[in-house]
């Protein structure tokens, strides 16, 4: 089982010293949000009439998707997707929050023409960085 040994310093420069936690801990205290992204997944289909074998790629992207049990759950629930994951997928999430304002301050005639006719390619946002 994997330790890690984390500095109380980092989080609050008023105390000193260190806390270890094992994985088996960790994945214990984080299984409530688990079940909640779980559930909010399960919503997510429900509400968009999908099923998950419909799901053909899975983007992790997000700090959260960097953790091994939120890659795992996203594997059980869409086995036959492919899965996508970007080595920052904060910056993924940024690159998608910025063709979004883009789009949304997009007002005029032509704009919203172009806006239209415009289709995002995920392949530069799934590019891996060396």
């Amino acid at each position: 089982m994997v330790n890690a040994s984390l500095d109380v310093d980092d989080f609050d420069t008023n105390q000193e010293g260190n806390i270890e936690i094992s994985q088996e801990e960790f994945q214990k205290m984080c299984e409530l949000l688990l079940n909640k992204v779980k559930n909010t997944l399960y919503a997510a289909l429900h509400n968009s009439n999908f099923n998950a074998n419909q799901i053909h790629k899975v983007l992790h992207v997000g700090g959260g998707s960097r953790m091994p049990m939120i890659k795992q759950l996203l594997r059980n629930m869409f086995p036959e997707a492919e899965h996508c994951i970007e080595e920052h997928p904060d910056e993924v999430v940024a690159i998608g929050a910025a063709y979004c304002a883009y789009n949304l301050s997009s007002d005029s005639e032509s704009d919203r023409r172009r806006q239209a006719e415009t289709q995002v390619d995920e392949e530069p946002l799934l590019k891996r960085r060396k």
